[in-house]
């Protein structure tokens, strides 16, 4: 039976909302697998034609939503800096500069080619780093077109409240992977992240105001009570879905859901109780010298820049070996 096309809009800005799972929907995303799969996203969200507006990255799945860009944005300098960034074989090839621009238009403007490249370049990673064969993720990605406004904003709450509904935290902020978390440990000063659609004239309120305004929403949807329709044929009545408690809901609507300084900035150094090693990238590099054969996994070998400094570096995910 041939594959439902998806729906692509052609030249005008549209909201996607992504899914992907891996294959049986097997446990293969640690702590370390989500940190790669989340910096490979950062990585072709920028060679792409697209804005990201939210993600999750969970044990099994991940959810990334993303608004497309219309082609026309693009001039024909941008596109050439893109290929010179991202294709360096088609940058170096002898074909015409015309003929260049328009593959390198087609490929970054299209939604299917960015998921591919996020889940193939992960899956190749992965099956690599643990000498492994065979397909990673699943059937193929879910694609859903979203309406900016309500349904943007109702969808990006229902990603960032999934490891609270895992019983994973019990708020968002608490767990790494997720969009919320992002903006609120002070991470997405880079631009990482929008809120274009979400919000109106989001570009013009600041990123902080809005972040609370945000929160509130999140927090007031995830206090809520869900029953679902199978709960209520089964004759249940009461949510068995984990919320967000009565308890930390008043407890930030009481505060405006504004987040103290001191509680801020524990939210932003837990590198400090989560990482194996933190210092300098010399130092970094003297740890993997001196353990990488015994405690620090290959796959883990990596400098991360903490955000509170230029200059401190940390390894973020660490799985001791097995004996």
């Amino acid at each position: 039976m041939p594959r439902t096309r998806r729906l692509k809009i052609m030249g005008e800005s549209c909201y996607y909302h992504f899914i992907s799972r891996t294959v049986g929907q097997e446990h293969y995303l640690g702590d370390t697998e989500k940190e790669r799969l989340l910096n490979i996203i950062k990585f072709y969200s920028g060679m792409y034609m697209v804005k990201v507006i939210g993600f999750c990255v969970m044990s099994n799945h991940f959810h990334l939503l993303i608004q497309s860009k219309p082609e026309h944005l693009y001039s024909d300098k941008n596109i050439a800096n893109r290929i010179e960034r991202y294709m360096p074989k088609l940058a170096e090839s002898n074909i015409e500069d015309e003929v260049k621009i328009a593959r390198g238009r087609a490929k970054f403007g299209d939604i299917s080619e960015y998921m591919r490249s996020i889940k193939q370049t992960f899956s190749r990673w992965y099956n690599k780093t643990n000498h492994r064969t065979g397909y990673f993720w699943g059937d193929r990605f879910k694609s859903i077109w979203l309406q900016d406004g309500e349904s943007l904003l109702s969808c990006l709450a229902y990603i960032d409240l999934n490891p609270v509904r895992a019983k994973i935290v019990k708020i968002p902020e608490d767990y790494r992977w997720c969009g919320l978390s992002y903006r609120v440990c002070g991470y997405n000063a880079n631009g990482f992240l929008s809120f274009d659609g979400v919000f109106e004239e989001a570009d013009e309120k600041p990123e902080s105001l809005l972040v609370r305004n945000y929160r509130y929403l999140v927090y007031r949807w995830g206090n809520i009570e869900r029953v679902t329709l199978s709960d209520i044929e089964s004759g249940k009545t009461t949510d068995t879905q984990p919320k967000i408690s009565d308890e930390i809901y008043l407890k930030e609507l009481d505060r405006r859901f504004r987040i103290p300084a001191p509680e801020l900035l524990s939210k932003r150094v837990r590198y400090f109780s989560d990482g194996l090693v933190v210092g300098s990238k010399i130092f970094i590099k003297n740890a993997y010298a001196r353990f990488g054969k015994d405690i620090i996994l290959k796959k883990d070998r990596r400098a991360h820049k903490i955000p509170l400094s230029d200059s401190l570096y940390t390894l973020r995910q660490i799985k001791l070996s097995s004996p």
